[in-house]
């Protein structure tokens, strides 16, 4: 009867050696794959942080009228933005009372006015600012003026003051805020910087989104060419939108990497900031 014969000592260190092999090459392929998709969260991280930033702002900032800029510097604007709109309908008790249209009554609901502006007999928007805003009711001397209601909107009549007595019956007004937008250092991950949403008449400071790279800036267009400038003009009448580069970065240093990813995007929003063409 023969005895099985088992492994050679150079047989086994040889089989060893090949599962060394292949061990290595399976750890270099996880690590490798772990890395990819770490760089590609990083890369999404970074995206989203410049997306929702470019969101709010072209929202807000693509509702302005003429005269709607009111400050600017290297890395901030000022603007009037309008949260409602409706018609003047009574001129009554040192106040305007207006007819509001339906709207967004999450936005109407959470704002906080710092104005009103009315659009008057030469098409020209007039600001008056600042003012209150309390319920009021509608009863014209001319023509009727329906108050509107909608789903999530009930008939919603408000008086604001002080009046402006060059506002007439049916002419269109919209209340505002007064909003600061600045590239500023973020408490959310200090050491970076963030988007600032500031409503002036209330101090409300807000920080939409971060991380940013430094490199992240805002420019000025200007004139009817829409010419590039890195500073605002001294009229600030002739900007008609701002050249927004947003460098999106991720919170840390993808696996494998020295620095957070970046996502650099780059757009033009224009608005409505001069009653020219």
């Amino acid at each position: 009867m023969t005895r099985p014969r088992g492994f050679s000592l150079a047989e086994l260190v040889v089989a060893l050696f090949l599962a060394g092999l292949i061990g290595l090459a399976l750890a270099r392929l996880v690590i490798s794959q772990a890395r990819f998709v770490a760089g590609q969260d990083g890369m999404l991280q970074a995206r989203s942080t410049a997306r929702a930033a470019l969101n709010v702002l072209s929202s807000e900032l693509r509702a302005l009228t003429p005269g709607s800029l009111r400050a600017a510097t290297a890395d901030s604007i000022t603007v009037r933005v309008p949260y409602a709109f409706g018609v003047a309908c009574q001129q009554s008790g040192g106040g305007t009372a207006v007819s509001l249209l339906p709207g967004d009554s999450s936005i109407y609901n959470a704002a906080t006015a710092s104005g009103y502006a009315f659009h008057d007999s030469t098409g020209v928007w007039q600001f008056v600012e600042p003012a209150t805003v309390a319920s009021g009711t509608c009863s014209p001397s001319g023509p009727a003026i329906t108050t509107l209601g909608a789903t999530g909107w009930p008939a919603r009549a408000v008086k604001v003051s002080p009046n402006a007595l060059n506002t007439r019956e049916g002419d269109l007004v919209y209340l505002y805020q007064v909003v600061r937008y600045a590239l500023a250092p973020s408490t959310t991950l200090p050491g970076r910087l963030g988007l600032w949403r500031t409503v002036l008449s209330t101090g409300t400071r807000e920080e939409l989104a971060a991380p940013f790279d430094t490199g992240s800036t805002i420019r000025f267009l200007v004139g009817s060419r829409l010419t590039v400038r890195t500073t605002p003009p001294s009229v600030l009448d002739s900007v008609r939108g701002v050249r927004l580069r947003l460098v999106g970065q991720s919170e840390r240093a993808p696996e494998g990497k020295s620095a957070p990813s970046r996502f650099d995007l780059s757009t033009n929003i224009v608005f409505r900031n001069n009653e020219g063409p």
